[in-house]
């Protein structure tokens, strides 16, 4: 009887620190829920893949030659099979386990991809009109050296900014 209780003791605090998370307001202001299907736009990497979906678990031989979401799923959809809060470079992060159709599972760095516009409606970082494009990069600098972006998310907002 001790045993059991030594270890339902040790067992209580991983017990309850492991919160099922079934929904989760993301940067688009959008609520996504469990079985929800996330709106794709267009893949930012250089051949259209997505940067920020990326494959989990790739089983042998892969069918992607990379390891993101292909181009082909552009303008699709995703459904949310897992909502998992991350906690990196001290900066809660929020990502989805999503099916893409077939046995593949991708996670989705949810308010990554949102910045990017690989998940649609998007928030991308465009310019006031009161402010210049230099300006703008000045800000996405300065999120970059607090640790709030990544040098990715930095270098494809950056890369937005220049083009328009």
């Amino acid at each position: 009887m001790k045993k059991i209780s030594i270890l339902i003791l040790l067992l209580v605090p991983l017990l309850t620190k492991a919160q099922k998370i079934t929904s989760y307001k993301a940067a688009n202001g959008i609520t996504y829920h469990l079985n929800d299907t996330v709106r794709l736009g267009k893949g930012s990497g250089n051949n259209g893949s997505f940067l920020y979906i990326e494959q989990r678990g790739i089983p042998f031989p892969s069918p992607h030659p990379s390891p993101g979401l292909p181009k082909a799923f552009t303008n699709g959809g995703v459904i949310i099979k897992n909502i998992i809060k991350d906690h990196l470079n001290g900066i809660d992060k929020y990502m989805f386990i999503v099916g893409a159709g077939g046995p593949f599972r991708f996670s989705v760095y949810i308010n990554d991809a949102i910045l990017a516009c690989e998940v649609v409606p998007c928030q991308a970082s465009t310019p006031t009109p009161s402010g210049s494009v230099a300006d703008e990069i000045k800000k996405l600098k300065e999120l970059l050296d607090s640790g709030a972006l990544t040098q990715a998310e930095f270098d494809a907002q950056k890369k937005k900014l220049l083009s328009e």
